[in-house]
């Protein structure tokens, strides 16, 4: 795939998340199964999910569709933001063996993370550099032959 649509479409993906996680918080709390336990620490807990699904994302986000522009220039932040995806995943798998199965929430995030991570990752590898753009040769001006040139000179004879 082309690395720039792999940069675009999980740039979008990562923007989208993190702009539900500002502007939604409490959705996306539900979404993750998440519930606010002591209202009175209901505004921290709105700050958090804010900052670390919203905020966090957004910009994660932004800064992969940056790298759209040139994949193959930006190949060391694309294999960043990949290892970042694919950190979340490894995280999320840790969390399977030591407190068992995270239901289909749970591995469907894992699948989107290793989805995303996985790609970038991939895409950071494969990116090429774009063919190089070479400055045109600028013409030579256009000249005339001059009614008073003399005429051209008959070739050497090679006999002996």
């Amino acid at each position: 795939m082309n690395p720039r649509v792999v940069a675009i479409v999980t740039g979008v993906i990562t923007t989208v998340l993190g702009l539900a996680g500002l502007l939604y918080p409490d959705r996306v709390m539900g979404m993750l199964g998440f519930a606010i336990l002591n209202t009175a620490n209901s505004a921290a807990v709105m700050g958090e999910v804010r900052a670390t699904y919203g905020g966090l994302f957004v910009v994660l986000g932004g800064y992969t569709l940056l790298t759209a522009m040139d994949p193959a220039q930006q190949r060391p932040r694309l294999m960043f933001i990949g290892l970042l995806w694919l950190g979340a995943c490894a995280g999320r798998m840790l969390g399977v063996n030591v407190n068992g199965n995270p239901g289909l929430p749970g591995w469907g995030a894992a699948a989107l993370e290793l989805l995303v991570g996985g790609s970038l990752v991939a895409t950071s590898l494969t990116a090429r550099p774009a063919a190089a753009v070479l400055p045109r040769p600028t013409p030579a001006p256009h000249t005339t032959p001059s009614a008073t040139a003399p005429p051209a000179s008959p070739a050497p004879s090679t006999q002996v």
